[in-house]
């Protein structure tokens, strides 16, 4: 069935509906996308942006976890002792230096508890001077960086990253300074000095290098300097406000910009896209099946009903449809059948009475067609007693009875070969030959393969009889009289040739219409020919009178199909 030609309307049908259903699924699919694709984009943000500010807090607590230190460390006894005795003693003296060296060691201490993130942690007088015995830092101090320290009264702040060389220890590193006054104490107010923890910046950023390169992120401090960076512009100089997030870290003035993963989003999306396409798709192929079963439900009925139809309308009369389905369907089949029922009957009333008409015809032709033949005949009896002939009389009239009871033991919807057709034609010319010497013989011209062929037996007898009494008999002189029967495909071609007195172009057109308007007039024998044709073969070339180079006439008609015989 699903290999069938499907109809019209049930193509129509289905196209109808599914292209309802697959409007519905797309609208539906549409606004659930609409509504979700905000939601699942603020999820994803949040999710990323609680990440990021997961890994910022853990620099925070860097952050806080070394100013703490600092503080610590800036009120260590130690520390504290070293400035106090720095001041009573003279610089460059063994106690001077040894004041130094117990501070180096006290802060080496502490850069080994905190190994990890501080890479070293020095000291810094009133003065300026490093409070060191290598000369590590000296030079260093003397950088732009640090020298506006004396200036601009920097505390409790971490520096600009820059790079420091520890020599054999670390080498060169990328280093964060975070500097916090010293203060004495026992004295309020009264300043020491300040005091340098070196971070390591990798270390500090390290929660924020990860592989997803798809975030956008930067790390500023308090002053808006870039302290990492992994785009190769700035977020803040580039993008737009709500292109990008800003949340503050710690309680150094430090934040944080970044930009969510668009790729997570798409990636997501793209997900989503492809769940809510695969529901369209399978949506419209379960409604498909479902439709399609449905609507073949609906249409296969009306198929019965068509093809039944179209039985009818070729000439089927016992076209039943059973149809039962309940419903209008089957409404329709039984009217179907009550109309075929009728058209039966009103069919067979029909071909009854177009017997009857046709047979009625027939025995009008007949009633034309024998009085007409005696009544010549008869003529041709008469001009012999008149001649007093008795033998001609004698050979004459049993001429005629043959003829007579060829005629009349039959009708006219009778067949005849076409060799008994060619002898009764011999017999009538032979009856006239008697009455009228000029009257020739007829030359035949008949196709070997049709002399058993069938044909309206005495077909030819008017034609004949035409040629002769209205062209060769006015002639007064020994002419033609040929008979052609020949076959072309399946049409059969007959001619009847006379070189007699012929006629003129109006005469032949006055015939022509007559014939056309089945009207007799002057030529009973001519309209009968054309009645029994149209009566006994479906398909006819009527006859057709044209004039003969060098005098005479030509008659022909054709015919190929018989009709098929009628029953009551």
């Amino acid at each position: 069935m699903f290999y069938q030609k499907k109809s019209k309307i049930y193509k129509r049908l289905l196209l109808m509906v599914l292209s309802a259903i697959m409007i519905c699924v797309v609208l539906c699919s549409g606004a659930v996308y609409l509504y979700l694709k905000p939601l699942i984009e603020t999820s994803l943000v949040e999710k990323n942006r609680s990440m990021i500010l997961k890994m910022a807090e853990q620099v925070s607590n860097s952050l806080e976890e070394i100013s703490l230190y600092a503080s610590n460390i800036t009120f260590d006894e130690t520390v504290q002792k070293a400035f106090d005795e720095k001041t009573h003693r003279r610089e460059g003296s063994y106690e001077y230096y040894s004041v130094i060296q117990t501070l180096e060691k006290k802060l080496k201490e502490y850069q080994i508890l905190r190994d990890n993130i501080i890479l070293d942690i020095f000291a810094v007088d009133s003065d300026g001077i490093v409070m060191e015995t290598r000369y590590q830092y000296e030079q260093l101090m003397k950088e732009d960086l640090y020298e506006r320290l004396q200036t601009d009264h920097i505390s409790g702040e971490f520096l600009v990253p820059h790079m420091v060389n520890y020599y054999r220890s670390y080498g060169e590193k990328n280093t964060i300074a975070y500097v916090n006054d010293i203060f004495d104490k026992s004295q309020i107010g009264v300043k020491r000095g300040k005091l340098f923890i070196l971070a390591d910046v990798e270390k500090i950023i390290s929660p924020l290098v990860f592989d997803e390169d798809e975030i956008g992120m930067e790390l500023h401090d308090q002053s808006g300097r870039v302290i990492y960076s992994n785009v190769d512009s700035g977020l803040e100089g580039v993008l737009s406000e709500n292109e990008y997030y800003k949340d503050n870290i710690g309680s150094h003035g430090w934040y944080i910009c970044y930009q969510v993963a668009k790729g997570d989003i798409s990636g997501t999306m793209r997900q989503m896209n492809n769940i809510v396409i695969s529901i369209i798709v399978i949506s419209l192929l379960v409604m498909l099946s479902l439709v399609a079963g449905l609507v073949q439900r609906i249409i296969t009925p009306l198929d019965t009903l068509v093809r039944g139809m179209q039985s009818v309308a070729g000439g089927s009369r016992e076209e039943r449809i059973e149809i039962h389905t309940g419903d209008e369907c089957e409404q329709a089949a039984n009217v179907f059948n009550s109309m075929v029922k009728s058209i039966n009957e009103h069919t067979e009333k029909l071909l009854l009475s177009e017997k009857k008409q046709y047979d009625s015809q027939l025995k009008m032709l007949s009633y034309q067609l024998n009085p007409h033949f005696i009544y010549n005949t008869l003529n041709a009896v008469i001009c012999l007693a008149r001649k007093q002939d008795y033998q001609e009389i004698i050979r004459l009239t049993r001429s005629f009875i043959q003829l007579l009871r060829s005629l009349l033991l039959t009708d006219l919807q009778a067949m005849a070969s076409v060799e008994e057709e060619k002898e009764y034609i011999c017999r009538y010319v032979e009856v006239l030959q008697i009455c009228y010497k000029n009257i020739p013989n007829i030359k035949w011209e008949i196709d070997e393969t049709l002399l058993s062929r069938q044909i309206p037996r005495m077909i030819l007898y008017p034609l004949v009889e035409n040629s002769i009494f209205h062209g060769i008999i006015p002639s007064n002189t020994s002419s033609l009289l040929r008979i052609v029967i020949a076959q072309k495909e399946d049409q059969i071609n007959i001619t009847v040739e006379d070189d007699g007195v012929g006629c003129t172009e109006e005469e032949r057109e006055s015939i022509r219409l007559r014939l056309e308007s089945e009207r007799t007039g002057g030529h009973i024998g001519m309209f009968n020919v054309n009645g029994r044709l149209k009566l006994i073969y479906e398909e006819v070339q009527p006859l057709k009178m044209e004039m003969r180079p060098g005098g005479g006439t030509i008659i022909s008609f054709a015919f190929s199909k018989p009709r098929e015989e009628r029953d009551v």
